[in-house]
């Protein structure tokens, strides 16, 4: 069977401070890769030369600096209610399909089919949650490109349901890719200590919470249901909000510098690199994600591989994620949040049930199996013609 060729939009590959978009789109092409199925053309706006390159090692990939006009120049037509043809920028007929990787499509080659990957429908569920100047770009040129694509990859069942029942007219096949924890970047034992030393944590003395800063992710209820810890563990478990600015963070900032002027041990690590960050998982106590709103949850899956307890939102996505690996709290209800952490800190019974459960847990997913999903949607597509 001859490979397939793709082009990708490789732009959340490039950023310098990946989001978990980003993360997924760099595994996924290096899984698609690796299948030797597939010939993959990656291209990127950047007009400077700011972003990071791509990985050029990828064996049947290669990726396309596009530097005709800045990227930020395409976001203000979009914006402005225009999406110029992908063909402005790169050949586009060459190939059988061309995927979108991060919600919207752009115009291309009738020759090509369009797959688009939609990681969840928050700016409709919770418009609230989406900032200002994105939604109405997200709520005109997202929810066309849904109802346009010629197939959707989502990354949970949840998000998949959502988008049948909000729109219920598209026909194309729907692929549920979830998101497998990444095996951490090797780094010596003997360092692990300064990098605990730099953010001020002792070894198993500390709540994790490992995310952007943004109010999607519920921080003010943390940071309250911290205050409502018992002091025994207050007294040597600082709270850890780990990840870069997120939008509107004003009111969450403001939470964490008045509980701390209370004496609360409140610490913030700002962005954090990939080391950094398996270092903090390793170590850390326990891990909480209280989310009113995921598409996924991957940072659960993450904290699991080190066999690290988690205390998570009751919310239908994150079920789907953990099963009964995790404890479940009420996202609202910052006595509820502050239970389950103390649950796990206190009940070493528990903690062997839930480490047992997560062994299962992950071994459901899988970047192979999600790039042999794909693949056989995408020749589908192809057969179909």
């Amino acid at each position: 069977m001859a490979k397939l060729r793709v082009l990708f939009e490789a732009g959340p590959m490039v950023d310098k401070h990946k989001t978990g978009v980003g993360y997924f789109v760099d595994y996924l092409v290096q899984s698609l890769a690796k299948t030797d199925s597939v010939d993959l053309t990656g291209y990127y706006f950047d007009f400077l030369g700011k972003n990071k390159t791509p990985t050029p090692t990828l064996k049947n990939t290669r990726f396309e600096r596009i530097s005709l006009i800045p990227g930020k120049t395409l976001s203000v037509t979009r914006r402005l209610g225009w999406q110029p043809p992908l063909s402005f920028f790169t050949k586009t007929s060459n190939y059988h399909v061309t995927l979108f990787t991060n919600y919207v499509s752009l115009p291309t080659s009738p020759y090509s089919k369009v797959a688009l990957i939609v990681y969840d429908l928050g700016f409709i569920d919770h418009p609230d949650f989406t900032e200002q100047k994105n939604l109405a770009y997200l709520e005109s040129f997202s929810t066309k490109s849904i109802q346009s694509a010629d197939l959707i990859i989502t990354i949970s069942e949840f998000t998949k349901k959502r988008i049948k029942e909000l729109f219920p007219s598209i026909t194309c096949p729907i692929v549920v890719t979830p998101i497998p924890p990444v095996s951490p970047p090797p780094y010596p034992v003997e360092k692990e200590p300064s990098i605990l030393k730099k953010f001020s944590l002792t070894k198993h003395k500390y709540i994790l919470y490992l995310g952007t800063i943004e109010p999607r992710k519920n921080l003010k209820n943390l940071i309250i249901a911290y205050s409502h810890l018992p002091e025994k563990i207050r007294s040597t478990h600082p709270l850890v909000l780990a990840g870069g600015k997120g939008w509107k963070d004003e009111e969450i900032r403001q939470a964490i510098s008045d509980y701390k002027s209370k004496g609360y041990n409140i610490i913030t690590t700002g962005y954090i690199t990939d080391k950094e960050k398996a270092v903090l998982y390793k170590n850390t106590a326990c891990f909480t994600l209280p989310s009113h709103y995921e598409g996924f949850g991957m940072p659960i899956l993450e904290a699991m591989q080190y066999s690290i307890p988690v205390a998570i939102s009751d919310i239908p996505v994150f079920h789907e994620v953990a099963g009964q690996a995790a404890v479940y709290f009420n996202q609202d209800d910052p006595d509820s949040i502050a239970t389950a952490i103390s649950k796990l800190l206190d009940d070493a019974k528990l903690r062997q049930n839930l480490a047992r459960h997560q062994s299962k847990e992950l071994a459901k997913y899988s970047w192979k199996s999600n790039a042999n999903l794909v693949i056989k949607a995408f020749q589908a597509l192809i057969d179909k013609k």
